[in-house]
């Protein structure tokens, strides 16, 4: 896509690009009518598979009206283009705010509670955000969160994480292991709720490696570091609360997002009394499984495949043969 910056797209006026994805590219333009910087995601109408994602962003948007969930202000189209008008938030993303280290737990409190209110919605209105990470949630000062990008977001009632081409959409380092399996649900979310709360609270995701299969096959096979040997400051009664939310079966982690955000401020604030009701919770969920059983979790082997249109998937062969491939840059 070339660099649209001084190009008139309606009343907005393009000024310089804020960062860009596999198919589309965000910029900072200038709102004439309302006089106000805004952010607008510019997509061409060239990528049609990208097209009815991009549509479906706006769609679920448009539904989502909620303090914490971030606004579309306007939608549009002027060919080749098709752009989506939201509000320029300056002070950049959660993903930016990592790169300094952990949060303190008090600060993770505040905005993990939010991002968890924002998601509790967009699940009662029956939308699955699907790619729930750092880079998408902006902050618009130190204690204030909004969830973004719903480009990956599908209804509760119907269709797949896996594409017909066999694409697994997701990024593996947030995606729960059932997703080998099945279709994204919500309790699939709410494990990546749960990597996001181990990531602010410890610096790091629990798992990471040189390929997007690497990472995926720990997702689905290996249990996480524990926090506390990451950062000692994490208290046993947090702790507990995110290895719960990390549990490899969807039927053993907390069940709302509400849930979990609640569990984590009363483990902040009523550590022995959460510890002691996570030990009770633990004894009467962890009872033989087929996972404990050590039966497989696949069918077929799961490969990486990424190229600059196909950001943020893993590619479900029919064969075992793995196609090399390296991870597209992420839009911050």
């Amino acid at each position: 896509m070339p660099g649209l910056t001084g190009t008139r797209l309606g009343r907005y006026i393009i000024q310089e690009r804020l960062g860009r994805g596999g198919m589309s590219e965000v910029y900072l333009a200038y709102d004439e009518r309302m006089h106000r910087n805004v952010a607008i995601k510019v997509v061409s109408s060239s990528y049609a598979d990208y097209m009815e994602r991009f549509q479906r962003e706006a769609e679920a948007i448009g539904r989502l009206d909620h303090a914490h969930i971030l606004p579309a202000y306007d939608y549009g189209e002027q060919e080749p283009w098709h752009f989506m008008v939201m509000p320029f938030i300056e002070h950049g993303t959660l993903r930016d705010r990592l790169l300094e280290g952990p949060l303190s737990l008090e600060e993770t409190a505040i905005l993990f509670e939010q991002v968890a209110s924002a998601l509790q919605f967009a699940h009662d209105e029956g939308i699955i955000h699907r790619d729930i990470k750092p880079s998408n949630i902006l902050l618009r000062d130190d204690h204030y969160a909004y969830l973004s990008d719903f480009g990956l977001a599908k209804s509760v009632e119907g269709g797949s994480t896996i594409t017909q081409t066999g694409n697994l959409l997701g990024t593996p380092e947030y995606m729960a292991p059932e997703l080998s399996e099945g279709p994204a649900t919500t309790s699939s979310d709410l494990y990546a709720l749960g990597i996001l709360l181990y990531q602010m609270v410890v610096g790091q995701v629990p798992f990471s490696g040189e390929t997007p299969i690497a990472v995926y096959w720990k997702q689905i096979r290996d249990e996480p570091p524990l926090p506390s040997q990451i950062n000692p400051a994490i208290p046993r009664s947090i702790e507990r609360v995110i290895l719960r939310a990390l549990e490899k079966q969807p039927g053993r982690r907390y069940q709302t997002a509400n849930e979990l955000a609640q569990a984590y401020i009363n483990a902040l604030t009523f550590p022995d009394q959460i510890e002691e009701e996570e030990i009770a919770i633990s004894s009467s969920l962890h009872e033989t499984t087929p996972w404990e059983a050590g039966q497989e979790r696949l069918a077929r082997p799961v490969t990486p495949f990424h190229t600059p249109a196909q950001e943020d998937r893993l590619l479900l062969p029919n064969s075992p043969v793995a196609a090399p491939s390296a991870v597209p840059s992420q839009r911050r």
